[in-house]
């Protein structure tokens, strides 16, 4: 299991981007990953919640989390 802060594609902890969806029935989407792994981020979530109104959460100071609140 991945840490909150943990890259989906490596082990890096620098997270800088995430990506978060939910929808009314309850199925979210809810990502992060480092700066080299952005694009793959953005086609994973493609792929895993299509058609899903998504949140791209860009930082360049504070490290990103999963389930963390959006602010």
């Amino acid at each position: 299991m991945k840490a909150t802060n943990e890259c989906l594609f490596c082990g890096s902890r620098f997270c800088y981007e995430r990506v978060v969806s939910s929808q009314d029935n309850g199925a979210t989407y809810d990502e992060v990953s480092c700066h080299r792994h952005i694009k793959e981020l953005h086609k994973h979530s493609d792929e895993k919640a299509p058609g899903v109104m998504k949140s791209f959460v860009s930082s360049t100071g504070g490290i990103q989390k999963r389930k963390s609140p959006l602010t």
